[in-house]
């Protein structure tokens, strides 16, 4: 028996550095714990392990609110010159704003991926193109996308193109219109979402621009995943469920397997949910030993990856033995 990983596994560049700076940053100007912590506004990443470590080193997440009017809510809890970090899926330029006029204490944890796509979208913006983006409305990533576009004429995914009686929605788009993704789309989904868009608008379209803004090392783990879950048995998928890249993690597998058994591909946030993934995997199937694949998200920690793949490896050699 062969536990099998797509890959290289971990953090992405984006969330490691992020990590290590919101550490440092809090770290700064004292030999121990700061009284006060560094806040970020929302999860530096989407993944409690993550969360914990860093609160364990001073650095609190705040919930993330959506621009709106005056924007009291979390910023309450924000005192004259705190230290604030922006997370790794970024904010719109609003935020910047606003926390200017409270602290001048800001550290910017944007990933350089996320970070670039805000500036290509901006640019199209000032070139007077309408834009699209495809990904999560309420992801922050694209809220904040949507913010240096200064309002997207459509943010939404696939289906949202669409009404409930299958009907392609008017977007009322004009002559110019650009087109980014979310950064952590699975890039077939992008180019389904791209052919349809021009599929019902192409008459009306005199330049249009489509703009690869999916990070490569997601797209890199998404076909290294979806080999993978060709070849195997069994996928697991380790990382969070308010993770968008571990969740289409997930959707790769299945549409890779072909949803043969509702427990050929389960996501695990630790280690604890491994053996009762497995336990339900037997009870179903009579194969002894399944080929087992390993997958994860870009904000899972490799450590919580080593514990679950040693822990399958135990848990089948068990089996295998008899005890």
């Amino acid at each position: 028996m062969k536990v099998r990983t797509a890959g290289p596994l971990g953090y992405c560049f984006g969330v490691s550095q992020a990590i290590d700076k919101a550490v440092k940053y809090a770290e700064d100007g004292s030999s121990c714990r700061p009284a006060h912590p560094v806040y970020t506004l929302g999860t530096l990443a989407h993944n409690e392990h993550v969360v914990q470590y860093l609160k364990e080193n001073g650095v609190e997440p705040l919930p993330f609110e959506k621009p709106h009017p005056n924007m009291p809510g979390v910023w309450a809890k924000i005192a004259l010159n705190a230290k604030v970090a922006i997370t790794t899926h970024g904010a719109p330029p609003k935020y910047y704003e606003r926390l200017d006029l409270v602290t001048k204490n800001v550290l910017d944890c944007t990933c350089p991926i996320v970070r670039k796509a805000q500036v290509k979208v901006e640019q199209l913006a000032d070139q007077g193109f309408d834009i699209v983006i495809f990904g999560d409305p309420e992801h922050q990533e694209v809220i904040g996308l949507n913010g240096w576009a200064r309002g997207a004429k459509f943010v939404g995914n696939f289906n949202q193109l669409f009404t409930t009686d299958h009907e392609f929605k008017k977007l009322r788009l004009g002559r110019k219109v650009g087109v980014i993704s979310q950064t952590t789309k699975i890039p077939s989904m992008f180019a389904d979402f791209v052919g349809t868009l021009l599929y019902h608008h192409i008459g009306r379209f005199n330049e249009i621009r489509i703009v690869n803004t999916i990070c490569p090392i997601v797209a890199a783990r998404v076909n290294e995943t979806r080999k993978l879950a060709e070849n195997v048995d069994m996928m697991f998928v380790v990382g969070s469920q308010e993770s968008a890249n571990t969740r289409n993690l997930e959707t790769v597998c299945r549409q890779s397997m072909g949803m043969v058994d509702k427990y050929a591909v389960t996501l695990v946030q630790n280690v604890d949910q491994v053996g009762e993934a497995l336990s339900d995997w037997f009870v179903e199937n009579e194969m002894a030993f399944p080929r087992i694949g390993v997958t994860a998200g870009t904000s899972t920690p490799i450590d919580v990856v080593k514990e679950v793949v040693t822990k399958l490896k135990e848990l089948m050699y068990e089996r295998e033995s008899g005890d």
